[in-house]
């Protein structure tokens, strides 16, 4: 959760006995983000609170903490970045919202890499990559249940991977996995040091630098790929097109598209079909789309009811609205009016924001409100597209008080900005509690 500019953090008293003996309201608020069972961890004079809602988050036996921070303030590149060139030795935990994602650094180097995702288990991603199939992982996780080994050597012993296929396997999931957790830009990641005798798989650690690297490609080259392909369930098919000459890289997927026909195929199949990772299938899929050589199919779907706007997400725009109105009713009163209006006109028609699917063709009336008939239409787009109204509503609402709320750090006297703080915390605080 950010802090609002200019507002002070709320606090806990804890006497010299450990009770506490008081929260302030704000802080109960701040509170009730993120419930659930905490270990804390004493790090010098500060004393810091870590989910342990599941079994990777919180210290193992003989750990201790070293890095605790914000992925907003510390971006996953710059920190991976500055651990390997300190060599450093431990494991780095990264949280947002259920996803976690475990790194462990041996002497600055990656040994390994887990995930709470079934996704990203090695089982799974063995049959993305078309390696294996269903039934043949059940047969491995049998024999690793009953023999105690890991899927990777159950899979050898059965035959159904050679050694050095499985070898190329986990490279390619550990490349994947840290190229896919480098370009997460919210969350925490939590860093702790491990006991000497820390077990480390036998396999050889990749260098990180590599790794780096490696992330930082596929970001650029997948931001140029969304253009044209949105995702990986995107269904493409061969055009009529006269192939020409298909480079060597391209024909095994030109190939597959020749067989499937009209009929076209997701990335995710040709990924499958290929035995490659999706970001190979994506940049395969890419190049022929850009020679013309196939085609995205534009999939017609039944139409939905019509979007209704719940009478929790009408109150939630009402009381957002409310506190809109009292920071820009300060700004008027200290001669700044103009300004804000401007700066948050600005925010809302910005094409890179982060909210901007939402704020699209929003103003904001002669009361700094926002318009709300063109905030619903949007806002049933969007759940067309599978987003909940409720935690879209919220979510981009808070960063525009932050935004606005910041504008008025830059202009408002200290007092005048603290005063404004609290009240808009106030009427905040008569949300409805099921996403607040």
């Amino acid at each position: 959760m950010r802090h609002d500019p200019g507002v002070a953090l709320p606090t806990l008293l804890v006497d010299r006995s450990g009770a506490i003996v008081r929260v302030e309201p704000e802080a109960r608020e701040l509170l009730k983000v993120l419930p659930g069972r905490y270990r804390l961890h004493r790090a010098g004079g500060a004393v810091l609170l870590i989910s342990d809602e599941n079994a990777v988050t919180a210290a193992q036996p003989g750990e201790t903490l070293a890095l605790a921070g914000d992925i907003a303030a510390m971006p996953l590149l710059g920190l991976m970045n500055l651990l390997g060139q300190s060599r450093e030795t431990g494991r780095v935990v990264v949280k947002s919202g259920d996803v976690e994602r475990v790194t462990l650094l041996k002497t600055g180097d990656v040994a390994s890499v887990g995930s709470n995702l079934p996704r990203d288990r090695m089982g799974e991603f063995l049959v993305r990559l078309g390696k294996i199939e269903e039934h043949q992982l059940a047969a491995a996780m049998d024999l690793a249940q009953q023999s105690g080994q890991r899927i990777g050597q159950c899979l050898v012993q059965l035959k159904l991977l050679q050694p050095h296929e499985l070898w190329s396997c986990i490279q390619e999931q550990m490349t994947e996995i840290f190229a896919e957790l480098c370009a997460w830009t919210s969350g925490s990641f939590v860093m702790y040091r491990v006991p000497a005798e820390h077990p480390f798989p036998q396999t050889p650690a990749l260098s990180m630098q590599h790794l780096l690297l490696e992330a930082v490609r596929r970001a650029d080259e997948m931001s140029v790929f969304r253009e044209r392909i949105p995702n990986v369930n995107a269904r493409l098919r061969r055009t009529a097109r006269d192939a020409g000459e298909v480079s060597e890289e391209d024909s095994p997927a030109f190939g597959y598209f020749e067989l499937m026909g009209q009929s076209g195929a997701t990335v995710a199949e040709v990924a499958t079909s290929l035995q490659v990772a999706e970001f190979t299938a994506t940049r395969l899929c890419y190049q022929l789309l850009r020679s013309g050589l196939i085609e995205i199919v534009k999939e017609t779907r039944p139409p939905g009811p019509p979007f209704k706007l719940a009478p929790a997400d009408r109150e939630r725009i009402d009381i957002f609205n409310l506190a809109f109105r009292e920071i820009r009713d300060e700004m008027l009163r200290a001669g700044h009016g103009d300004v804000l209006v401007d700066g948050v006109r600005k925010y809302l028609a910005d094409p890179n924001g982060a909210f901007a699917d939402l704020f699209r063709y929003v103003d904001v009336d002669d009361s700094g409100a926002l318009l709300v008939d063109p905030l619903v239409n949007n806002l049933a787009v969007l759940h067309g597209m599978g987003l909940d109204p409720a935690t879209v509503l919220t979510d981009a609402l808070n960063e525009l008080t932050f935004f606005m709320l910041f504008q008025c750090g830059e202009l408002l006297s200290p007092k005048a900005d603290e005063n404004l703080g609290r009240r808009v915390r106030l009427i905040h605080a008569s949300l409805p509690s099921a996403v607040r």
